[in-house]
C-alpha cells in the first residue's frame, strides 16, 4: 500500500468542532543500555504531520495524538483533528480509552504475582475463584493462569448473549454465571482464541488472591512505580477534563466503555505520554521490582494464531521484516489505541484516536518502521467523511477518484457501501441512501446482499414495486451462485411479501 502524499489545501472542518495540528518535542530520562541497530529509517517531522492530516481528511479517525520514542530517550509528540464538541485541544496529555492494552498490564501484574511467589503460571484458575464458580475443563485438563494470560484457555472472546446496551448492567455474577455454564469447544492450549473473557478470569482471580481491587492493585504495583499518573480506570476530575470525546467509525459521538464485571480487560484509559514513559520502562535497564515484572511479561511462552507470533504475558510478539516487536491495540466504541515496542532497535511508537473501528491500525508500525505501510481499511470510512463536508455528490466522487486512483490503500468491496447507506437511513436521509445503494448494485451486481439492501431501502422510500423487484433479484441471485445465505435471501422476500400482502 503506497500512501499518498498529495495533500488537499481545503481545510477539513468536522461537524463536532476544528481540527488543530499540533507538534512537540520531549526528553525523556530513558537511557538504554544496549547497542542500537545501525540503521534506523525515520519519518520526519513534516511528513508525520501531514500523514496525520491525510488520516483525518480521510475519515480513519476524528483526532489522532501520536508519540515517539527514540533510542536515545528523545520523544517527538504529534496531533491532529477534532478532541470532540467541547473537549480541550489534542495533547500528549489527552485522555484516551486504551481498550485491550489494558491486557498487558494484566500480564505485568501477574508476572508480578509470580515473582512474589503469591502465585505460579500453572496454577488452575479455579485455586483463587469463588467456590461456587465451576471453571470449565476438558479432557481432565483444568485452565491455568497461563492458559489465560497466553489465549489458549478455550474461552471465547466475549458472553454468549452480551449485547451493547448491557454492558454497563452486567455483573460480576452475570460474568461467573457465564463462565460456569460455559462448555468448552475444545481441549485447554489446544488452539490459539483471543478471549477478553479469559483476561477478565484472570484479572479477577489476581484481586481476589491479593484481596484488593484490581485498580488499586494495578496502581500499586505497576501504574505509581512506573509514574504512570495518568493511567486509571476511574477518572479523576483533573483526568477527565483532559478526555478526548470517542466516536464511531463514521465521526458520530459514541459511548464511553463500561464493562465493569471485565474492567482486566480493555478498561483503563491513558495518555500519550504515560504511554510513552510505559514504554520507556520497557525498554530500560533499570532493576526494580517493576521493571523486573516488565522483563518477566515479555517474555514468550506460546504461540499465537498468525505465523511468526507468540504470545508472552498479555503482550503479542512477532518479526516483520527484520524488527522484532512487542505490541498491542485496543479498539473500544469510540477509541482506538496502538502501541508497538520494536526490540531490536529500542524505539517505540504509540498512536491513540478518538474514533472506534481501528481507522488508523498500522500506524504504530509504519511510524516506526517506514517500509510497513498502515493497513487497508474500508473506503466508507472517507466516503463518509466527503459526505460530512459536501453532500451525496461529494461522496460518489470521492468514491470513484479513490476507486481509480487508489485502490491498493482502501478495501472496495459489498459491504463498504452499504454501511454507508445504512449509516445514512440512520440519519434519515432516505433518499441518499438510495442513491448509495444503487451505486453499490452496479458495482457488486452478482452479490445478494446489496439487491437486498437497496430492497429495504426502497421501502423506506415508500416505493414498494421497486423493493419488491431488488428482494426478488436478491433471491435470484443468491440462488444462481448458490449462496450460503439463500435462505435468509427468501426469508426477507416471503417477509415483504407477507408485509405488503401481495402475493408473489
Amino acid at each position: 500500500m503506497n500512501l499518498s502524499h498529495r495533500f488537499s489545501c481545503l481545510l477539513l472542518v468536522l461537524l463536532c468542532s476544528a481540527c488543530v495540528s499540533t507538534v512537540a518535542v520531549e526528553q525523556s530520562e530513558f537511557n538504554p543500555s544496549a547497542t542500537v541497530a545501525p540503521q534506523v529509517s525515520r519519518h520526519s517531522d513534516t511528513y508525520i504531520q501531514n500523514l496525520l492530516e491525510e488520516v483525518v481528511r480521510d475519515g480513519r479517525t476524528v483526532g489522532v495524538v501520536v508519540g515517539l520514542l527514540e533510542a536515545d530517550g528523545s520523544r517527538r509528540v504529534f496531533s491532529h483533528g477534532s478532541p470532540g464538541a467541547g473537549a480541550r485541544a489534542l495533547a500528549a496529555e489527552s485522555v484516551f480509552e486504551i481498550g485491550s492494552i489494558t491486557k498487558v498490564f494484566t500480564g505485568i501484574l501477574l508476572a508480578d504475582m509470580v515473582r512474589r511467589g503469591e502465585v505460579e503460571l500453572s496454577d488452575p484458575v479455579s485455586q483463587y475463584l469463588p467456590a461456587s464458580v465451576r471453571v470449565p475443563s476438558r479432557d481432565g485438563r483444568e485452565i491455568t493462569l497461563l492458559d489465560l494470560a497466553t489465549h489458549r484457555s478455550g474461552l471465547p472472546k466475549m458472553p454468549q448473549g452480551l449485547v451493547d446496551d448491557d454492558y454497563a448492567r452486567y455483573t460480576i455474577q452475570h460474568f461467573y454465571d457465564f463462565v460456569s455454564s460455559y462448555e468448552l469447544p475444545r481441549g485447554v492450549n489446544e488452539s490459539y482464541e483471543y478471549s477478553n473473557v479469559g483476561m477478565a478470569l484472570l484479572g479477577r482471580a489476581l484481586e481476589l488472591r491479593a484481596d484488593k481491587p484490581y485498580e488499586a492493585l494495578l496502581r500499586e504495583r505497576v501504574l505509581d512505580p512506573l509514574g504512570l499518573e495518568h493511567t486509571a480506570v476511574t477518572l479523576t476530575p483533573a483526568l477527565e477534563q483532559r478526555l478526548a470525546y470517542g466516536h464511531n467509525a463514521f465521526g458520530d459521538p459514541a459511548q464511553r466503555w463500561d464493562l465493569p464485571a471485565m474492567i482486566p480487560a480493555g478498561s483503563l484509559r491513558s495518555t500519550v505520554h504515560d504511554m510513552l514513559t510505559f514504554a520507556a520502562a520497557n525498554l530500560s535497564a533499570i532493576t526494580t521490582d517493576a521493571h523486573d515484572s516488565l522483563r518477566d511479561a515479555l517474555r514468550v511462552h506460546r504461540p499465537a494464531d498468525e505465523e511468526g507470533y507468540e504470545m508472552a504475558l498479555g503482550w503479542e510478539v512477532h518479526r516483520l521484516g527484520d524488527r522484532l516487536f512487542a505490541s498491542h491495540s485496543g479498539d473500544t466504541w469510540g477509541y482506538g489505541a496502538f502501541l508497538a515496542i520494536d526490540l531490536s532497535t529500542r524505539r517505540a511508537a504509540v498512536a491513540l484516536s478518538n474514533a472506534g473501528s481501528a481507522g488508523v491500525s498500522g500506524l504504530e508500525f509504519h511510524l516506526l518502521h517506514p517500509s510497513i505501510p498502515m493497513r487497508e481499511r474500508s473506503v466508507s470510512l472517507p466516503v463518509v467523511a466527503a459526505y460530512r463536508t459536501g453532500g451525496l455528490e461529494a461522496a460518489i466522487d470521492r468514491y470513484r477518484e479513490l476507486y481509480e486512483e487508489a485502490h491498493d490503500r482502501w478495501v472496495f468491496d459489498e459491504w463498504a457501501l452499504n454501511s454507508v447507506g445504512y449509516w445514512l437511513l440512520a440519519r434519515g436521509v432516505t433518499d441518499n441512501a438510495v442513491d448509495l445503494f444503487a451505486l453499490n448494485v452496479d458495482r457488486y451486481p452478482d452479490a445478494p446482499n446489496p439487491h437486498g439492501s437497496l430492497g429495504y431501502a426502497l421501502l423506506r422510500a415508500s416505493r414498494p414495486e421497486e423493493a419488491l423487484q431488488n428482494y426478488r433479484r436478491g433471491v435470484a441471485v443468491a440462488e444462481a451462485a448458490g449462496h450460503p445465505d439463500l435462505s435468509a435471501h427468501r426469508a426477507n422476500l416471503e417477509r415483504v411479501l407477507s408485509e405488503l400482502a401481495q402475493p408473489d
